[in-house]
């Protein structure tokens, strides 16, 4: 259950080059080491233009002079990292090979630790990550980085939490189709867990539109006493809502520092979910809900 501690302690065919058009040289030589830090950089700036980019534009945006950059270009597109065409080099099969075999090295929620442990730290509160459960609709905390507060929101990995009181699962109910949040209500058992825990069908339908529109949930003594939460979604590479980034406050330092909380909590979603590789939008302005 959710509960405060007083504790202190934290506890890459060889294929023939194109001619190529910016300069004379056909040299296809390694790069040495000193090129290392020059091959990410333009690995990178090509996966920002996926339309491809000249040499001139490449040394133009690695701020490296065309000679020592063209021998680099050359051997990365020998080893068909790149391409070559038209004038323009593109990352090539290699690149995405590559790519693809560091993101198959995620692994989740393992990835969001580093956020979190910044978060708790910036925050001065309690961050963990909640799933849906696999057996029934609630919500399951699968990571947590515990505020370093004398007195803070303590939750034991594995703990449950239901979706229509906590922010957490208020999170991944929003993001449920129309009809998978009919059926939750209609079998869902809505009892109060404080004398502030809202129960009522048409206020919770209101709440979680909000919620869904804003990207935030934030829940005032809904699931416990003297708790303030503050949820956001986190979404995997095709924008699918996977798990919900939640803090943990007491009442004296949740609701005064309800707006920064939000924020930080959003921002602190937006992170994991850019590092799973989802590169939509995200909402950062909040209304007043809470509850």
């Amino acid at each position: 259950m959710y509960n405060f501690s007083h504790r202190s302690t934290v506890d890459r065919s060889m294929a023939h080059l194109p001619e190529d058009r910016e300069a004379g040289t056909e040299s296809t030589a390694s790069p040495g080491p000193r090129a290392t830090t020059r091959i990410v950089q333009v690995l990178r700036i090509l996966a920002d233009h996926p339309q491809g980019a000249t040499l001139t534009e490449l040394a133009d945006l690695s701020a490296t002079p065309k000679t020592s950059l063209l021998a680099l270009l050359r051997a990365l597109t020998h080893a068909h990292y790149l391409t070559h065409n038209g004038g323009k080099y593109a990352l090539g099969v290699e690149a995405f090979k590559l790519g693809a075999a560091i993101v198959a090295q995620r692994r989740f929620p393992e990835i969001a630790r580093p956020v979190m442990e910044r978060l708790a730290l910036e925050a001065g509160e309690t961050i963990l990550i909640g799933q849906l459960a696999s057996d029934r609709p609630s919500m399951v905390y699968v990571m947590s980085a515990e505020s370093r507060n004398a007195i803070r929101f303590i939750a034991g990995i594995g703990e449950r939490r239901e979706l229509f009181s906590s922010s957490g699962g208020r999170v991944l109910l929003a993001a449920m189709s129309e009809a998978q949040q009919t059926e939750y209500f209609r079998t869902a058992e809505l009892r109060a867990h404080t004398p502030a825990t809202r129960t009522q069908k048409r206020e919770l339908k209101a709440l979680l539109k909000e919620v869904a529109e804003t990207g935030v949930a934030a829940t005032v003594e809904q699931s416990s006493a003297d708790v303030v939460g503050f949820a956001a979604p986190i979404r995997d590479e095709s924008g699918t809502v996977i798990a919900a980034l939640v803090m943990g406050t007491p009442v004296s330092r949740g609701v005064p520092g309800m707006e920064r909380f939000k924020t930080l909590i959003a921002r602190g979603a937006a992170e994991v979910s850019a590092l799973l590789g989802y590169a939509g939008p995200t909402t950062l302005t909040f209304s007043k809900q809470s509850g």
